[in-house]
């Protein structure tokens, strides 16, 4: 037994004992984590962020290479880079915004804003007599009885002992139809089936999963739930898991099953909960989500899409057996192609199962398809959830996060591209930065009287840190104001405004204490990295109206999705440039339009076809290759010209 060690720790809500075996290079982190005290520790724990900052406030700690540390300044230091001596012993205070259940706000608001028709990827209907007058196979009165509501692409195919000699002696009988990626299954239903069969819309986000149990006889959200991605453990954003599993192969089974079984798992046990069901009767899943999410889902590799020319293992619609995935207990396996099944001398399936059994079998996992490395199946799902394919004017798609996809329909065409925002929108990289959470500064106005700011706060407590929405409003209030003049510079001398203080040599704007005494600012370095986050969105539009022929003025909607965009205010989208050109009335909030396309999916095989369509012929421009990108860059790094107060 090595020597031991205690921490004594102190967070918002408990004071926790913990002792732990010393092993030389553990971080901090680790130790804490196996005590089920998680930090946020987004960047893999590589010392790239300020995620797990903790406060020593007794006691030495040490480097991972053993140097002792300066704790003596109160100074915060950052939990994954440093460890306790062996039989040490170390009080630590960790603030709210460093512990992973910090968890964020989830939008799992949506809206569908597009006509729908009720033809669900699973469904059980009695085959009427009539089927019979011209048919004389089960199979071939199927395909006429459903003629008229269902096309024949994928085609039908038999399955569970339906063949030619299946004709029922009574000439009807009830019958399942489910969707299986190239064919629709026909087989006999269940003698039980007054089991109500249901169905999973899942929305599987880099920070958040959201999942909705839907009635698939008509369609009806059962219930709703949604949770931090447990994936965030590792890493907190696409490029950190990718760059994980260029590392290491093993990371990928292992991120599959932070998402399967610590994320996915218990979420369909809450919804399945409080609806009173049971598994068995979940018969059908849609999962929408970018490129990487999709990859890790289904346990492939996502390492390729870190690597020039970034090649995605799939973008296409791909169905997965989802026993063994909804069960967590393994890597999910492709279902079955119809031409690959090999059936027996009477036309049956190997090891097909009994009718009654019909409900037990393995729901089909309908992975949405993409339309490439950086704009994926979240983006394809909503361009068809959001009703955009269908309008006849121009028409711009902005999903805003740390990859911000853009999506410009004009004229019959699309094109799209994703632009690297880089995290400063969800708070990475900034001073007092996190995620919109309880106890984050949302919004901010400024009073042009002494420019005292007015804060809105989630949850209505003290606050903890600033997340993004209330960086965008800083931007257009402090521009608007002239607080901030054109480079992100605040025009103000010191004295002048008494908010304004300089600290380490860094001007920055003070908004509130935290409840541990910590002022609350937002300095010119974090401007200046918001600055470039917006430069990167507004450029990325600016190349795709080029490419279209189109300005601001022509485009009559601009369609904002995600959390992210949700919560903005639009006067200061506009004001800070973000969406440079355009005016408030033609910005539409759609919500959460992943998931409104993973819904539409479920209960509509029609929106999967458009989504497979799309798919396959989204023009994608990559911007590293557009001749004036750099220059469109350059020029939106600066703050609009604005009328003051």
């Amino acid at each position: 037994m090595g020597d031991s060690f205690r921490l004594v720790v102190k967070a918002p809500h408990e004071v926790r004992e913990i002792d732990a075996v010393w092993r030389a290079g553990v971080a901090l982190s680790d130790v804490l984590r196996q005590a089920e005290m998680p930090l946020n520790t987004r960047c893999g724990q590589r010392g790239l962020c300020d995620g797990c900052l903790i406060r020593i406030l007794e006691g030495q700690v040490v480097d991972l290479s053993g140097v002792p540390l300066a704790t003596d300044s109160g100074a915060p230091i950052r939990a994954c880079r440093c460890q306790v001596p062996p039989a040490g012993v170390v009080s630590l205070q960790i603030p709210a915004r460093s512990l992973l259940a910090h968890a964020p706000q989830i939008v799992s608001s949506f809206r569908v804003g597009v006509s729908q028709a009720h033809h669900p990827l699973w469904q059980s209907w009695e085959l009427p007599a009539e089927a019979w007058r011209t048919e004389s196979s089960l199979l071939g009165a199927v395909g006429t009885a459903i003629a008229w509501r269902a096309d024949r692409d994928p085609p039908l195919s038999s399955e569970g002992g339906v063949c030619q000699g299946d004709r029922p002696r009574e000439g009807s009988g009830r019958v399942v139809l489910e969707h299986r990626g190239d064919h629709w299954s026909v087989r006999p239903a269940p003698r039980d089936l007054a089991i109500r069969p249901l169905g999973l819309a899942v929305d599987v986000g880099t920070t958040t999963v959201v999942v909705l149990l839907v009635d698939l006889a008509d369609g009806q959200v059962l219930q709703t739930a949604s949770a931090l991605n447990a994936q965030t453990r590792l890493g907190d954003n696409v490029v950190t898991r990718i760059q994980l599993c260029l590392q290491d192969t093993q990371l990928v089974a292992r991120l599959q099953q932070q998402l399967v079984r610590r994320t996915l798992r218990p979420l369909l046990e809450q919804v399945l909960r409080a609806a009173g069901a049971v598994e068995d009767q979940v018969v059908c899943v849609t999962a929408a989500g970018n490129t990487t999410m999709l990859h890790l889902l289904a346990g492939e590799d996502p390492g390729p899409l870190g690597i020039a020319p970034f090649m995605p293992a799939f973008l296409e619609h791909r169905v997965i057996d989802g026993g063994e995935l909804l069960a967590g207990r393994g890597r999910a396996g492709l279902v079955p192609s119809r031409a690959s099944a090999t059936r027996g001398p009477g036309g049956e399936e190997p090891g097909a199962e009994e009718p009654s059994a019909a409900l037990q079998r393995s729901p089909a996992v309908h992975l949405l398809p993409g339309a490439a490395a950086y704009v994926g199946a979240d983006v394809v799902a909503g361009i068809v959830a959001a009703g955009m394919i269908y309008r006849d004017q121009p028409c711009l798609l902005v999903d805003i996060g740390t990859n911000g996809e853009l999506v410009l329909q004009h004229g019959g065409r699309m094109w799209g591209c994703a632009t690297a925002a880089g995290p400063a929108f969800e708070g990475f990289g900034l001073r007092n930065g996190v995620r919109a959470a309880a106890g984050a500064i949302s919004h901010i106005g400024l009073n042009p009287n002494g420019y005292e700011p007015d804060l809105e706060i989630i949850g209505k407590r003290s606050p903890i840190g600033i997340c993004g929405t209330a960086y965008v409003d800083f931007l257009a209030a402090g521009c608007r104001s002239g607080l901030l003049g054109p480079h992100g510079r605040f025009l103000p001398q010191d004295g002048q405004v008494p908010r304004l203080v300089t600290r380490s040599k860094t001007r920055g704007f003070d908004l509130a204490p935290t409840e541990d005494g910590q002022m609350l600012q937002i300095t010119e370095a974090d401007v200046a990295s918001l600055l470039q986050a917006k430069a990167a969105i507004a450029a990325g539009i600016a190349c795709l109206m080029r490419r279209a022929g189109l300005a601001p003025p022509d485009i009559p909607t601009v369609l904002v999705a995600g959390g992210f965009g949700f919560h903005m205010k639009p006067a200061s989208v506009v004001g800070c440039g973000l969406l440079p050109g355009f005016r408030v009335e033609q910005i539409d909030l759609v919500g959460n339009t992943s998931l409104a396309g993973a819904y539409l999916a479920l209960i509509d095989s029609g929106a999967l076809r458009e989504m497979k369509r799309i798919g396959e012929n989204l023009e994608i421009i990559e911007l590293n290759q557009e001749p004036d990108f750099e220059t469109q860059y350059i020029d939106h790094l600066a703050l609009p010209a604005s009328e003051p107060f």
